[in-house]
């Protein structure tokens, strides 16, 4: 109650409160409180302060309290949150700001809107990458349907991955399964970069002064996570594609990027293979005595 004194006392400036507010909010972070025990608190102090002043307790100070209960509020909770996140293993602090970002995207906008604008900022920043889609000549392209149609589902999957974060052994299938099927339009494991740039320009400008420096690592690293997974079974299913002829080339050509970077001690290894099966070969080269 001497809070809620304290509080009141400095309404007059509300910004001098702010740092009392902040402290309050951190200290209560220690002790486990949630955001979601503000509306709890809030109607049992308005709940007390109208049972205390009883007849007085009329319709406009009823409407002051619950204004300025808002105010203090908008300052504590979002202070409680960091607080909280603060206290938590990086990991999972990670999955917190993607899970209320995402949240909080999907809830202001439509999510055909939402994903038709990933998809013309890919084909702004590659524009050949419309190529590989059955909406490619549709005019225009942003009324599209097949664009709409593919927007959506592209969105609902995003969704999907965001809620199997908790359990990210669980979302590998989910994961696997949507590079095999990709792997069927020539989609690239080199096209991801494009995705993630134009996924993440679209969640900032949809959650404006939220997008924090914070939540744009946390998506940066769950989009890491992500392409970790896909990348790799992209590969393998463009591979698994290929004439045994291709296959071949990129097997030769893959091992060989790996192993030519010492190619001199490479060259040291196989003429001393050489020698070993068949030790007359040296007497057919000049440092054969050395």
């Amino acid at each position: 109650m001497r809070t809620v004194g304290t509080a009141v006392a400095g309404l007059k400036d509300i910004q001098s409160l702010v740092p009392t507010l902040v402290e309050l909010a951190q200290r209560h972070s220690g002790w486990d409180v949630l955001p979601e025990h503000f509306p709890v608190v809030g109607e049992a102090l308005l709940w007390a302060v109208g049972n205390a002043l009883e007849e007085r307790w009329v319709t406009e100070v009823k409407s002051a309290w619950e204004a300025v209960w808002g105010t203090i509020v908008s300052v504590m909770e979002p202070a409680l949150r960091e607080a909280n996140l603060a206290r938590m293993p990086e990991e999972d602090r990670v999955l917190v700001r993607v899970e209320e970002s995402w949240a909080l995207v999907a809830e202001a906008n439509d999510l055909q809107d939402l994903g038709v604008k990933v998809f013309l900022k890919i084909f702004e920043i590659a524009p050949a990458a419309l190529q590989l889609f059955s909406f490619k000549d549709e005019t225009p392209l942003e009324e599209s349907a097949g664009l709409k149609l593919h927007a959506t589902l592209v969105m609902r999957t995003v969704g999907t991955a965001v809620a199997g974060l908790k359990d990210i052994q669980s979302l590998v299938p989910t994961l696997l399964q949507l590079a095999e099927r990709h792997s069927d339009f020539s989609v690239l494991p080199e096209h991801f970069p494009v995705v993630g740039e134009a996924l993440l320009w679209t969640l900032e400008k949809g959650l404006g002064f939220k997008w924090t420096p914070e939540v744009k690592v946390a998506w940066e690293s769950v989009w890491g996570t992500i392409v970790s997974v896909m990348g790799p079974a992209l590969k393998k299913a463009h591979f698994d594609k290929m004439p045994e002829e291709d296959r071949n080339r990129v097997l030769v050509q893959e091992s060989w990027a790996l192993v030519k970077q010492d190619s001199q001690s490479l060259g040291v290894n196989l003429f001393l293979k050489i020698f070993e099966i068949a030790p007359a070969a040296l007497q057919l080269f000049s440092f054969k005595d050395e």
